[in-house]
Parts: structure tokens; sequence; C-alpha cells
């Protein structure tokens, strides 16, 4: 092999070394980097996005139709004092949660179009002990699809002849983190009480909503 051609194999070498450090340096950082994310950006955004499905229930819970509690379930009772009908209202469940899916909804794109979720640049080296040092990172949020909105119905035992009626509303969003040549998702998942009442006397075996369908056994 003459000289010139060992060196361009040389060269070629050499080239080929530097690439691999370069991506696996690269990998390496962006390992971290989604570590990192994982462990504490991700608790960070949890927290503010259970911060706003609480306060916009908050703020649904306010409007006229849901201030008198009594709107959202009827109950019934029979001349012995026992608990004949319990009768859910579905058109004010449903308007308390599209009420609360809306505001959730336009709090939680404001949150992703913010510049309020930052990292530090050093999380890329992987050291606790420098993690909070260096400039900031500002993270891409994105919601993936709308806000979900159940609500469920939980009835309790708290002592002889009676019973906690409450009703729980449910919000699940999913929140995707653009990282460099990754994708974290997160899902957050809150439950709040929006209503809750002592019963007093013998429940019935069956839950009515709104006086049509099923019969659902307590």
């Amino acid at each position: 092999m003459c000289r010139c051609a060992r060196r361009k194999f040389k060269a070629v070498v050499a080239l080929v070394i530097i690439f691999a450090i370069v991506i696996s340096c690269l990998l390496y950082f962006r390992g971290n980097l989604i570590d990192y994310v994982d462990k504490y950006a991700g608790a960070l955004i949890t927290t503010r996005v259970v911060d706003i499905f609480n306060s916009s229930t908050t703020e649904a819970l306010t409007g006229e139709m849901f201030q008198d509690k009594s709107n959202f379930y009827e109950i019934r009772y029979d001349n012995d004092g026992n608990v004949a009908l319990i009768s859910g209202d579905m058109v004010v469940i449903n308007a308390l949660m599209r009420d609360v899916a809306a505001i959730s909804q336009r709090e939680v794109n404001i949150l992703c179009q913010s510049e309020d979720v930052q990292v530090p640049y050093s999380s890329i080296l992987g050291s606790v002990v420098i993690a909070n040092y260096g400039g900031k990172y500002t993270l891409k949020l994105e919601n993936i699809g709308n806000i979900q909105c159940n609500y469920r119905t939980t009835f309790e035992s708290v002592g002889i002849n009676q019973t906690l009626l409450c009703m729980y509303i449910d919000l699940f969003a999913d929140i995707s983190v653009l990282l460099p040549l990754c994708v974290k998702n997160i899902k957050v998942q809150n439950s709040m009480v929006v209503y809750q009442n002592l019963i007093v006397g013998k429940v019935p075996e069956f839950y009515l909503q709104n006086g049509f369908g099923n019969s659902l056994k307590l």
C-alpha cells in the first residue's frame, strides 16, 4: 500500500472514530436529559396540570347552576323515613363536566404555550451536584387531544342507616414533552370531590340516574 493510500485510510479511520465519539456523546447527553425530565420535569409538569385541574373545578363550581348542590341529586324518602330513590340530574352533571373540561383545556393550552417549564443545560451531564447550575432550556410542551372529564358516584356506609354519597370529577390529560430526537409522554390524572351528602335512612338497592336507565346495585 502506497503512502498516499495509507494516509487516506488513516484519515477515514480517524473520521469514523470522531463520528462514533460524537454520536456516543450525543446519546449520552440525550439520555441524561430524558432521565432528568422523567425524574424532575415530569413531576413539575404533573403538579402544574393538577393545580390547573383543581382550580378549574373550583371555578366551574361557581356557576349559577351549581350553587345549589341539591341540583345534582334528588333524594326521596318513603313514609317510613327510608330512602326510596336517589336520582342524579344528568343535565346538571354534564354541564359541570363540560365547564370543567373547557376551563382545564384553556389553562393547559396556556401552560403549553408558556416558557414556565425549564430545565438547566447542565442536566445533560447527569450530575445531581451541578444539575441546578447554568442556563435554562425551555421545554416545548404539547397537549395531546382534549382534556377528558368523567364523573363517578360512590356510596360509603358511615354508621347505622347512614350512607355518605360522594360525586367525583375525574380529569385526564396527555402532555408531550418534545426533546431532541425524542418525545416523552406524561399522563396526568386527578380526582376531586364536587358533591357530598350524608344520607340518613335505609338506602335502596338501586341507584337510578335521572329517573331513567338501568338500575345499579349499591
